[in-house]
């Protein structure tokens, strides 16, 4: 079952001017697979060399509703919680509310369809502490 499925993510960011890349590095069982990606220019960008965490499976996938699947609180020693969520059905920044909501550090949007990196529209979001 999709929502069952622990990845452990190494989150490398690599700053280029005027936009940041990412490449997203999910380790499994025996499986190592590396994906290019954009960071989001709607929230604040992750500084140093990367972010470790364990990476979930957003329920629903899509993130367009609330998530129904909580992250845990992340511990001394424990990764902090990622969401993994499908592009499209919404906009990025409800998806990222979404699981923000939910308790997640981050999400990671994937596009299941090959083409070229699409950078979100610029939103706006506020910090808190």
């Amino acid at each position: 079952m999709a929502s069952s499925w622990v990845f452990f993510c190494r989150l490398l960011l690599l700053v280029l001017v005027p936009s940041a890349f990412a490449n997203v590095v999910l380790i499994g069982n025996n499986v190592t697979l590396s994906f290019d990606g954009i960071e989001a220019n709607f929230a604040p960008s992750v500084k140093g060399s990367g972010v470790c965490g364990m990476l979930y499976v957003a329920e629903p996938l899509d993130a367009c509703s609330p998530l129904t699947k909580k992250a845990g609180v992340a511990k001394d020693g424990v990764p902090s919680p990622f969401a993994l969520i499908i592009r499209g059905g919404c906009s990025f920044e409800d998806k990222v509310r979404r699981a923000q909501a939910a308790g997640f550090k981050a999400a990671i949007i994937y596009d299941d369809e090959d083409g070229d990196l699409v950078a979100s529209k610029d939103f706006p979001l506020p910090t808190g502490s």
